[in-house]
């Protein structure tokens, strides 16, 4: 019997992690790689964001 080699499960990646800056009057929400992923005229409309963006991760 011939053995077959599986391939390896590649390693999990981290979940990415996310930052809260000021932009003028609105807030920007920015993920790790410094792409922007929202803004927000509230900071507790960007913390929601992050929390809702974290749970589907």
């Amino acid at each position: 019997m011939a053995r077959t080699k599986t391939a390896a499960a590649p390693a999990p990646q981290p979940p990415p992690s996310y930052t809260i800056r000021k932009h003028s009057r609105s807030w920007k929400v920015i993920d790790s790689a410094g792409q922007l992923v929202c803004i927000t005229l509230y900071t507790k409309g960007a913390k929601e964001v992050i929390r809702r963006l974290e749970l589907a991760a």
